[in-house]
């Protein structure tokens, strides 16, 4: 489980869905392969906008011949081409992310609009997640109040709410070890069979183009091209603090050539390092609304807590400009920013257990000589190794899936690499790193980009649909407005 915005921020979505958290076998009595589909609506901004629910029948696990069956759901957006290209497969990120689900939002039906212009738009529900049966989301009850506090307490409070959540899905009786990203590949082959297709285009954001990668890797002979945004190769999943720390220093020379910002926050990196050492001598109180209860509690936030906040949005352009202001307040000892930050990240994390995301990221893990990097790294940096405390896969047994599936992939399928230059999450260097394999594999950096940036970019868009449509994209250069930040708001010291 690691820290990304795509999984939190999509959580209590995949909380909505009916049957989540329950593993039921809704495909019972059905055999693999078993595809059928029913009217779906999406209703954006005053239009309808139809198309086809699926529900496709698979194995569980395919290395037992004795396998629970269960359901994969997606949802079928027709071309609005003359002559469709071949099907696209959205795989979105997280792991745990539904892409249902996502197309619920304006800025991501419209880039799956621009798609549908040269090929019908699969918008897959990954095992585990959203519509697909089972769903492996389980409630929990509220945090406790002191959370943020300290890290290895927070570690032993999310173990203990994995393990229980667990046992619930074993007890309904669901293999866990089988969700892992080599059999959501194999999902993904045998979705595009079912669906009649030779071949299919995939589209993957942040740990879908994990996933797409995978695909690649197993099944390059039904993958036409791809176009992978914001890319987790196979020994990405734990994250280098180095990256964060070079993030830090990056926005920290933005903030010091502000001309406005800078005045107050001339050395951001040197004032987050005093506030995180003084949260540590000293938590701050501060007073938020717990959204199940709409009642006010107050939750203690220490250096742990605030280096888990400053993670989750390190890599976030709607976020990162209010970093300065964050930090200069919580220097002069007024905490009314950090109360709205710990108010969203403290009802996101206490609204349920994603255990599909925890089994997904275990399985991918980590090779050892990463491991060790990792821990070098962890000793230099304001974050530590705050990105990858979540790493819990001894909840389940510790699901592996080995080097062999973090090797380079040597592949001859075109596919188009997307980075955001301010992308935190997944760097442009870890793009670098996987397509060095590859026979085709041209990379654009989209200046200036976040994380969330690019797919609900038009230009982005139109560079996809270009590049399978087989134009040329190489001299395609897409920059976004520079960082704005926030104003240094005029505080007395003390108090929120």
């Amino acid at each position: 489980m690691k820290l990304r915005s795509t999984m939190i921020s999509m959580l209590l979505v995949a909380l909505l869905w009916p049957g989540a958290g329950h593993g039921g076998q809704s495909s019972q009595g059905r055999q693999p392969g078993s595809l059928r589909f029913e009217p779906f609506e999406y209703s954006i901004e005053g239009q309808s906008i139809k198309g086809e629910l699926g529900h496709l029948t698979v194995k569980e696990n395919r290395s037992n011949p004795k396998a629970n069956l269960i359901e994969l759901a997606f949802v079928r957006l027709k071309s609005t081409a003359p002559r469709p290209g071949p099907p696209i497969i959205y795989l979105e990120g997280g792991p745990g992310a539904s892409a249902i689900g996502s197309a619920r939002f304006p800025d991501y039906m419209r880039a799956f609009t621009k798609l549908r212009e040269i090929g019908d738009v699969i918008l897959l529900d990954q095992r585990g997640v959203g519509y697909s049966r089972p769903n492996l989301t389980r409630l929990s009850p509220p945090l406790p109040l002191d959370f943020f506090v300290d890290q290895s307490k927070a570690l032993d409070i999310i173990k203990e709410r994995s393990r229980e959540a667990a046992r619930y899905f074993v007890e309904q009786g669901v293999e866990l070890r089988a969700y892992n990203t080599v059999e959501s590949a194999d999902d993904v082959d045998e979705l595009c069979r079912a669906l009649g297709a030779a071949r299919v285009n995939l589209v993957g954001f942040s740990y879908g183009t994990h996933l797409g990668l995978a695909v690649i890797r197993r099944h390059p002979e039904h993958v036409y091209r791809a176009a992978l945004i914001g890319t987790e190769g196979p020994n990405h999943t734990e994250k280098l603090p180095s990256t964060s720390q070079r993030q830090i220093e990056r926005i920290s020379k933005l903030v010091t050539a502000d001309p406005l910002v800078g005045t107050k926050v001339p050395d951001m990196t040197g004032l987050l390092k005093r506030v995180l050492e003084r949260l540590e001598r000293q938590p701050a109180t501060v007073r938020i609304t717990d959204r199940r209860s709409n009642q006010a509690v107050d939750v203690k936030v220490g250096k742990f807590g605030l280096q888990l906040i400053l993670m989750i949005d390190l890599g976030d352009t709607s976020d990162l400009p209010t970093f300065p202001a964050l930090l200069y307040t919580l220097d002069k000892g007024n905490y009314s920013i950090l109360a709205r930050y710990v108010e969203k990240r403290y009802n996101q994390f206490g609204a349920g257990i994603p255990v599909m995301m925890e089994v997904m990221d275990a399985s991918s893990g980590a090779t050892r000589e990463r491991r060790a990097q990792i821990r070098r790294e962890a000793k230099d940096a304001l974050l530590d190794n705050v990105m990858n405390f979540l790493d819990i896969g001894e909840v389940f047994g510790d699901p592996d899936l080995g080097d062999a599936y973090r090797s380079p992939i040597r592949t001859s399928v075109p596919t188009l690499f997307i980075s955001g230059s301010l992308d935190n999450n997944t760097p442009p260097e870890q793009a670098d790193e996987v397509r060095r394999h590859f026979k085709n594999g041209p990379h654009i950096i989209v200046e200036n980009a976040g994380h969330e940036d690019m797919l609900i970019n038009h230009q982005v868009q139109q560079t996809i649909v270009d590049y399978f449509a087989g134009r040329d994209i190489r001299q395609v250069k897409i920059s976004l407005p520079p960082l704005r930040f926030l104003p240094i708001p005029s505080i007395k010291a003390g108090g929120q």
